[in-house]
């Protein structure tokens, strides 16, 4: 007797038998016990999800020679029949290999001969997207009005592709992708008659690749079977398959949050050493920083990893040392990186250039923090650099100022930019290292959203911060200003500005005047541009102009002395 895969052996023969389809399968018993049963139904949805064999179970349901059955009862001749697929009165089709005119005008002949033996001739036409539009053409008339013992029964993975006319004259029933429980439910029912033993974490690795098909489930299940024999081994699951170990995955977010570049390099040479695919390791990582947010933005996240509980230990540890903003850039950088490997003739060079971005990144620090930050640093200097008022009637030279208007003057110094101030840190009315990690985490925040919108943003200045208000400042009537009053650039601008700062400030692009320098500009030359100084060497002006600095990331460039 020859093999049959687990996918056949464990095939649903009966409706309570199909898995996470319930919302389908208790409406069409419902529709079998009223006698209210379509003429043509449409089952859509994923791969490895049920459509065909639910359609078998109508068939048998229909056809069962003990009358209309909400379960059929799988032991008379009609339905061993429909299982064997031996029925002449259940006609399975499949549309990607008889798609033409012909094949459905054969069809239309042979719907006007009654069953041979059966209560109703039904036409099973699966992957029935690929019919041709004529083909379809040519079914429509039968379709809206076939004789009373048709019933056609659709089953497509594409429903868009199919003309409104043929959707119009279906019941269409949307099957939904197999929740991960169900699946490892499945399996275990599956393992337990077979008498095979393994892990519920290589269960879980196996549920996890299936994607939600339980028929894709139940082959690997097989492959891993055939390979290990009846005792399986984690191990075994991961070598034939093609996983990666967790481990690794853990690893490389271990060596991001300690920012240890050469960490991340060995665990790229291991992941390439061992031949995984690398897009695939992106990919997993992405999902390991999912896991990661959705702890940062759950209190009850383990509903919604399906993970086990000291997995979700360890992600609870590691979430501990990043913030959300930190873990949203390492997301977002990651994911264009695994489109640049995708694209790149050096995988292996881009995926080391990504994870040594990532694990550079400096940390993030949010709008809130910043502003505790600056009014502490505030507070603890008036003392010796504020300025004091004119001595009192006492003469003990005591700062009279009250204390609301002291916080509002605090807050000046802070946030407001004081027009025609030479001194930097006046200008700004901050220390320039402070202004400088807003300045550049909103640069990096901008190019790992918007390439090119970061490229423009480099050009700016930094002109005013404040919980109401954010302005940058282009030179006028320069291009990178004209492009940044656009209306596209200005809105994706002000949605990142508002994503960054997490709040709904007021975005001002403002234009500068030739010749006004770095005024308010992060960079921080004592309000002098590079451009205003010829006498300096290119190789040094080159390091104070952001222009170039901008230039020369771009295209990759360095500087190099002309004669």
């Amino acid at each position: 007797m020859s093999y049959l895969v687990l996918a056949r052996k464990w095939r649903p023969q009966r409706f309570g038998e199909v898995v996470g389809q319930q919302h389908i399968t208790k409406t069409l018993q419902n529709a079998i016990s009223q006698e209210r049963v379509a003429h043509a139904f449409l089952f859509t949805g994923a791969r490895g999800v049920g459509k065909t064999s639910t359609a078998r179970i109508l068939a048998k349901a229909l056809n069962c020679e003990k009358g209309l059955q909400i379960d059929p009862c799988d032991q008379c001749t009609n339905c061993q029949e429909i299982t064997h697929g031996t029925s002449m009165d259940v006609i399975e089709i499949d549309g990607a290999s008889n798609r033409g005119i012909d094949e459905i005008r054969e069809l239309r002949e042979n719907v006007r001969y009654t069953p041979a033996k059966s209560r109703y001739k039904i036409y099973i036409i699966d992957e029935v997207h690929m019919l041709t539009k004529e083909a379809f053409n040519a079914l429509l008339k039968t379709l809206e009005e076939p004789p009373p013992h048709i019933i056609f029964i659709f089953a497509t993975t594409e429903p868009h592709k199919i003309p409104a006319t043929i959707l119009s004259r279906c019941q269409r029933y949307d099957f939904k992708r197999i929740p991960f429980k169900e699946v490892i439910g499945s399996l275990n029912r599956i393992v337990g008659e077979e008498g095979i033993q393994i892990s519920q974490r290589g269960l879980l690795a196996i549920a996890q690749e299936s994607d939600g098909s339980l028929r894709d489930a139940q082959s690997l299940l097989d492959q891993v079977i055939a390979y290990a024999g009846k005792e399986i081994r984690d191990e075994d699951i991961v070598e034939v398959l093609g996983l990666i170990d967790h481990k690794i995955l853990s690893d490389t977010i271990e060596a991001i949050a300690d920012r240890d570049v050469e960490r991340s390099m060995e665990v790229v040479e291991h992941v390439y050493h061992f031949g995984y695919d690398l897009q695939h390791f992106c990919r997993q990582v992405l999902q390991y920083l999912r896991h990661l947010i959705l702890i940062k933005v759950s209190q009850h996240p383990e509903g919604l990893m399906e993970l086990p509980e000291e997995d979700v230990e360890l992600l609870k540890k590691q979430a501990g040392k990043f913030q959300f903003d930190q873990l949203n850039y390492l997301f977002n950088v990651l994911l264009k990186g695994e489109q640049e490997i995708a694209q790149s003739t050096f995988p292996r060079t881009m995926l080391e250039m990504t994870l040594i971005r990532m694990a550079t990144l400096r940390p993030l620090l949010p709008i809130d923090e910043m502003l505790k930050r600056l009014e502490a640093m505030e507070n603890k200097e008036l003392p010796k650099g504020g300025r004091e008022k004119p001595s009192s009637a006492s003469g003990k030279g005591i700062d009279e100022t009250p204390p609301k208007r002291q916080e509002k003057i605090s807050e000046e110094k802070v946030f407001k930019k004081k027009e025609g101030l030479k001194d930097e840190e006046e200008v700004s009315g901050v220390p320039p290292k402070i202004w400088e990690e807003t300045w550049n985490g909103l640069l990096d925040f901008t190019r790992a959203k918007n390439p090119i919108l970061g490229s423009f943003l480099a050009l700016g200045n930094l002109v005013h911060l404040s919980e109401e208000k954010i302005e940058i400042g282009f030179e006028k009537d320069s291009f990178h200003y004209e492009r940044m009053l656009e209306k596209e650039n200005r809105s994706q601008l002000e949605s990142i500005c508002h994503e960054y700062l997490q709040k709904k400030t007021k975005v001002v692009v403002s234009p500068l005047n030739q010749g006004t320098g770095a005024k308010g500009r992060v960079a921080f030359n004592k309000g002098e541009t590079a451009r205003n100084e010829p006498d300096k060497g290119l190789e040094r002006r080159g390091e104070e102009d952001p222009v170039i600095q901008e230039a020369l990331r771009l295209f990759n460039g360095k500087i190099v002395e002309g004669k």
